[in-house]
């Protein structure tokens, strides 16, 4: 019954939801031209073969539905259907700034031919229905938390199947969910073939909702944590460690306000013994006259990457102001600090210095990514810092013990190979829906 006022309501709203789309075009939230694309209209023709729906709402989802079809096209291939059984992926965001960074990376790597974009359609049930009439996905992939329940029932109702992949459950959700009747979730969930969540805490509280006999669910990792290595200009690099001269170079990558600071004093406390330089990369660039003024307060005077280039070997403190360069910081750094968890934020990706084979040291907010980080600390690749004494205590022991580092960052890496791993499986499992008889 639930459902049912559930798709009654897109009905009544219907037109405040245009009123509010157009608005969010106002505010730079939309792009004019692709709103249809909202109501699941498209000039877009659907391909000739099998088609895989992979929605992600973000950013983060993007990339892990983006490295999810690499995968998903290097199997179809290496199967042999290559040539005589086309696959395309259909990807649907719903973010303008999702929907921008996909199409640079499919115009990257030369998908135009196999890859998709659309902007996701309201989970009305009109304008689902267009939307499956048109693409007749063969099968639809939900990322990480979105779960939409005309998308979902709609597909089912078609004999597509439809999985949750990555898919996390909070304990606000999970309270949320409790509160709705038991017919209700088993309609909905009852429509997804395999739930695969992030991790086993995540697993446990989908089964708190949702009863053994009405859909399987296993534990299939955060995708996000395999992403493609950020890339890496090796000359660039050279001439950043030119300008290093050997220092000992201490990276604090995507740090929020707070955090500088704390691994500024710490820093400064090294410095004393040290030749020693380090770089700050703010999570938002915007922050850098922030920066700038509490350098001043401790009496330090940073280089600015996008005005002097690599430091000197007079300047000890570097901000690193530019876009696009953090696969040659995460090179040349000795020792990575990643941001994000010293403060309530609950941290950042800590695999994309992993995928270049270095490990970090971090605070211990981490919630946001709290199952990459389990596996990062279960092979060793983190060592944990809350304070300022903590975070020095830290690169000293780096510092002092290279074989200590070299552990650090080679376990790093296989943690994030064991995340590959787990890629390559979901593409097995999604896939084996579609294998020919």
């Amino acid at each position: 019954m639930l459902i049912w006022w559930y798709g009654k309501l897109w009905t009544l709203l219907s037109p405040w939801v245009f009123l509010w789309l157009k608005w969010r075009v106002i505010k730079g939230k939309e792009i004019a031209s692709r709103l249809p694309e909202r109501y699941g209209r498209t000039t877009t023709p659907r391909p000739q073969g099998q088609v895989i729906w992979l929605h992600a709402a973000s950013v983060g989802e993007t990339v892990s539905a983006f490295v999810l079809g690499r995968t998903l096209f290097e199997k179809w291939d290496a199967w042999g259907y290559g040539s005589g059984r086309h696959l395309c992926l259909l990807i649907t965001t719903s973010t303008v700034t999702a929907a921008k960074m996909l199409e640079s990376m499919i115009a990257k790597h030369g998908l135009e031919q196999r890859m998709i974009h659309q902007m996701q359609p309201l989970d009305a049930p009109r304008v689902m229905r267009r939307f499956l009439r048109h693409w007749r996905p063969n099968v639809l992939i939900s990322m990480e938390s979105d779960i939409w329940p005309t998308m979902i029932m709609q597909s089912a109702e078609q004999d597509i199947p439809v999985m949750l992949i990555s898919a996390q459950m909070s304990m606000r959700s999970l309270k949320r969910w409790q509160r709705i009747s038991i017919s209700s979730r088993k309609a909905l969930f009852s429509a997804l073939n395999r739930i695969e969540a992030v991790d086993e805490d995540n697993a446990n509280r989908f089964r708190q909702i949702v009863a053994p006999d009405w859909t399987e669910i296993g534990v299939s990792g955060p995708l996000k944590a395999s992403a493609l290595p950020p890339e890496v200009d090796r000359d660039a690099v050279n001439r950043g460690n030119a300008a290093f001269n050997s220092r000992f170079v201490i990276l604090l990558a995507s740090s929020h306000p707070g955090e500088d600071e704390l691994v500024l004093r710490a820093f400064q406390a090294l410095r004393q013994s040290t030749s020693t330089v380090l770089i700050l990369t703010p999570r938002h660039i915007e922050r850098t006259p922030q920066l700038i003024n509490m350098l001043e307060t401790y009496d330090v005077r940073p280089a600015l990457l996008s005005r002097d280039g690599w430091p000197d070997m007079q300047t000890s403190v570097c901000i690193a102001d530019v876009m696009g360069q953090m696969g040659n910081l995460f090179t040349m750094a000795d020792v990575i600090i990643m941001g994000g968890g010293f403060m309530p934020h609950g941290g950042h990706n800590p695999m994309e210095p992993a995928a270049l084979g270095k490990g970090v040291i971090s605070g211990k907010n981490i919630h946001k990514n709290a199952a990459i980080y389990a596996r990062l600390n279960d092979f060793g690749g983190v060592i944990w810092a809350d304070s300022q004494v903590e975070i020095e205590s830290a690169i000293t022991s780096l510092m002092t013990a290279p074989t200590q580092l070299k552990h650090l960052n080679s376990a790093a890496f296989s943690a994030y190979q064991s995340f590959t791993k787990q890629v390559d499986e979901v593409a097995d499992r999604i896939l084996g829906t579609m294998r020919p008889s």
